[in-house]
Parts: structure tokens; sequence; C-alpha cells
């Protein structure tokens, strides 16, 4: 009986080995794999629209710590490409606040990454008291990659 039992035991061994091989699947990142899109990146919003003449001026905006967001995990997975418009205001002391997100396609995949990423900004200080309102950045999430414009 215990011999019988052995080989049954082996394959569920290695039945379940190999499910910690699938993408995403057992602890592992899937972006560790290429990218493989699961349709067209979708038309960019026109940044320029979406500008008022009285949006982030004022000083001069320069960027003292600036990373880009990772590619979130759930759109890699689904193989999502699509863009992010995020708003944000900046204290005199360079810290970003209000940050939002004002337009994204497909809604729910990359808002939060974007976001966290200006959260984590930081600009040179303002002249004293001088705050920035309403800056706009366009995040592109295509082909497994982030830029911005």
């Amino acid at each position: 009986m215990i011999q019988r039992l052995l080989p049954l035991g082996a394959m569920a061994l290695a039945a379940c080995s190999s499910v910690s091989s699938l993408p995403g699947a057992g602890g592992l990142d899937p972006r560790d794999e290429p990218f493989m899109a699961t349709q067209p990146f979708p038309i960019p919003a026109n940044v320029e629209r979406l500008i008022g003449p009285e949006d982030c001026q004022g000083a001069q905006l320069a960027a003292r710590q600036f990373e880009l967001p990772d590619y979130p995990r759930s759109a890699w997975i689904r193989g999502l490409q699509g863009w992010v418009v995020v708003r944000f205001h900046v204290y005199d002391t360079g810290r970003p606040h209000r940050v939002r997100a004002a337009e994204s396609v497909p809604e729910g995949y990359f808002e939060r990454a974007a976001e966290r990423a200006v959260q984590r900004w930081r600009f040179e200080e303002l002249p004293q008291g001088q705050a920035l309102s309403n800056c706009v950045v366009l995040f592109e999430f295509r082909n497994g990659e982030v830029r911005i414009r």
C-alpha cells in the first residue's frame, strides 16, 4: 500500500511545482517575462487642451528627485497599455500636494502608480511664499515601459 501512494504523491508534487512557473504564480514577478500587448495603445490626451492660461504659472519648476512609476503588475499580466494625466500643486518647499489623476485610459489600472510617483517627486524650492497650482503631466504606459510627455 505504501509503494502505491509514493508514485501518486510524486505526481502531485510535480504538478504543484509546474504551477509556480506560470506568470504571476508562486511569488514570481510577471514583469520578468516579456510584455505581450493585448490591445493597441489608446490615443493619448491632448495635454495642451487640458492646461489653462493660469495653470502652473509663476516660478520655474525644476525637478530635484524624480522617478517614473513601475508598470502596474495587474496591467502587465493583462497586456494593457494606457495613459494617465495627473494634476498636482507644488508648495514653495518643492513638495507636490493635491495629486490626482484627472483622466486615464483604461480606467482603474494606471492611476494609482502615476499618483504615487508624483507624490514622491521633489522640486527645487520656489521663491518664498510662491506655490504652483494645477501642474499637469502625462504618463504613458506603453509596451511594458513608462514615459512622460
